[in-house]
């Protein structure tokens, strides 16, 4: 009996559970709240036909719609009761919160709150002007759909396509097909596929654009644009180009450009072309109003019209000075039909001075060293004129051709136009010129020095060396055996002379001429002292000479 009693009471509650959760459905059933329906409030005349409007009322004279506080209002409607529904027509408008729509015809449901506009829709809102040939209106989301020649007005652009959504909530006016805007100020953009925010007053493009404003010509795959700030972000390949010369432009795939300064800032390898050259770097800034453009990581200059680049981590340019350095790690090729000329340095200036010939110039600041195939050497500073084929050597100078070693005060060589090759030097103050008698002998050299020297290269190779003012030459003699044919050292020459000329052949230098108050003395090689083996202020220093271009990065020690 026990068990029956227990049996009974767990029936009783699940059907009380049961009826419980009925009640309380049917009591929510009964507080869910009903649609609110559309409400005539005025005409001047009512009619019902039951042929017509599937019997439901027209309505005729000053109709007054309401629905939730928006107005509707037009000459003429139908309403449809059972379907929450009126459609009006002749000069048809629907007045909700704080926008306006005005059609030919306009169809407004209660239980969507889907308003459809027919013909001539124009959307008035405190932000801006639509008009379609078609619209469609949800008053809950506050989303207009314009379909057919839709155009927006705001208070900077003109937007027309074939269809657009406005999100009234966000400001966001949404283009899928392709469009077309006018600014303001003018400035036309074409393309497909756009995101507009008049609140914001901006722009995100979701494939290729097209600009064009009174300064530039934009073209970008994706971007997206501000009209308050004035810049323009670029996060595909993108090309700005000044309308004024089209030689003038930029590549970037990251960058933002400020169209009001003329400002851009440029990432992972942007290039900047200006006056027929190309600034490249990981990061570039220029302002194309004040010609002022500086790189940092890999920058790259590009002058193909002077054959030459300048390359380093660090640099800047001026376009309207025509002028550009780099630094760290810095260096400048100039390119030649044949040969190449290498230069390095703390930092090297680019510049061209528009004077008669306009010439153009490079300047190597502090730790200067350069690589030619016929020469080579280094300073604390070079100045190249490329114009005149001139090259200036200041502070401790030291040049190299094959084993020949150069050092004086001041060294200008000079590059032979046709050939390409460095045909000369001249050597001002301390010139001082040493060549290695042959590899057999350590310790065996021929020494030119005196105060001005001149050195004329020949295929290649030093050839004639003249030496004015206090001239002194030690070279070694050799003589060939008439019976084994072989080459024998004999003597070392000393010569005191006011112009010392000598001829070089391979590694040997023959004197031909000493003039102005000659002396000397020839010793038999057995006999020549030992402390007049080097001339004063003898130095040989092979170990720094340049073997390979590259050799230009090796800094001394």
């Amino acid at each position: 009996m026990l068990i029956n009693y227990i049996n009974i009471n767990k029936t009783g509650i699940k059907v009380a559970f049961l009826l419980s959760c009925f009640m309380a459905l049917s009591v929510f059933a009964q507080q869910k709240p009903k649609k609110e329906k559309v409400v005539l409030k005025h005409a001047d005349l009512t009619e019902r036909n039951p042929k017509l409007f599937e019997g439901n009322e027209f309505l005729s004279g000053n109709v007054v719609i309401e629905y939730k506080g928006d107005v509707i209002s037009a000459d003429s409607a139908v309403l449809y009761r059972d379907k929450n529904l009126a459609v009006v027509w002749s000069n048809a408008r629907l007045v909700s919160k704080d926008k306006t729509i005005t059609a030919h015809k306009m169809e407004y449901n209660g239980n969507t709150t889907v308003a459809k506009a027919f013909t001539d829709v124009v959307l008035t809102d405190p932000t801006s002007r639509i008009t379609a040939d078609y619209m469609d209106y949800n008053r809950t989301t506050e989303i207009a759909t314009g379909i057919g020649k839709v155009e927006v007005k705001t208070p900077t652009q003109q937007i027309s396509s074939e269809k657009m959504i406005y999100e009234r909530l966000t400001g966001n006016i949404i283009v899928n097909d392709n469009y077309k805007t006018i600014g303001s100020d003018g400035t036309l953009v074409e393309g497909k596929n756009v995101v507009y925010n008049v609140k914001e007053k901006s722009a995100t493009f979701g494939s290729e654009v097209f600009i064009t404003n009174k300064d530039y010509t934009i073209y970008s795959r994706k971007m997206t644009t501000n009209d308050i700030t004035g810049i323009t972000t670029f996060r595909d390949y993108s090309k700005i180009t000044r309308r004024n010369d089209p030689s003038q432009y930029i590549i970037t795939s990251d960058g933002d450009f400020n169209k009001q300064t003329g400002e851009a800032w440029l990432r992972e390898n942007s290039k900047v072309y200006y006056q027929n050259k190309t600034l490249t770097a990981k990061n570039l800034y220029f302002n194309d109003k004040t010609g002022f453009g500086k790189g940092e990581g890999d920058v790259f200059l590009d002058d193909p019209l002077e054959k030459r680049f300048l390359k380093g981590d660090y640099g800047e340019a001026f376009k309207y000075l025509d002028s550009a350095f780099v630094t760290k790690n810095a260096y400048a090729v100039k390119a030649f039909d044949k040969d190449s000329l290498y230069i390095s340095a703390d930092t090297l200036l680019a510049v061209k001075r528009h004077d008669v010939d306009s010439t153009s110039l490079v300047k190597a600041f502090h730790k200067a060293r350069f690589y030619k195939s016929n020469a080579n050497g280094k300073a604390d500073s070079l100045v190249y004129n490329q114009t005149k084929g001139l090259m200036q050597f200041y502070k401790d100078p030291i040049l190299w051709s094959d084993d020949n070693q150069v050092t004086g005060d001041f060294i200008e060589a000079y590059t032979n136009a046709k050939t390409e090759k460095i045909d000369s030097m001249k050597v001002f103050n301390n010139a001082f010129v040493i060549a290695k008698v042959d590899t057999i002998s350590e310790n065996e050299f021929h020494q030119i020095k005196g105060k001005y020297l001149t050195v004329l290269f020949q295929d290649d190779k030093i050839d004639f060396i003249d030496v004015e003012e206090n001239a002194v030459a030690l070279t070694y003699m050799d003589d060939t055996d008439p019976k084994t044919k072989e080459r024998e050292r004999y003597g070392v020459n000393i010569s005191y002379c006011g112009i010392i000329e000598a001829d070089v052949v391979g590694n040997e230098v023959e004197l031909v001429a000493c003039r102005i108050k000659s002396d000397g003395k020839m010793y038999p090689l057995s006999k020549f002292p030992e402390e007049m083996r080097y001339l004063p202020d003898f130095k040989w220093r092979i170990s720094e000479r340049l073997n390979k271009w590259q050799d230009i990065f090796i800094k001394s020690k």
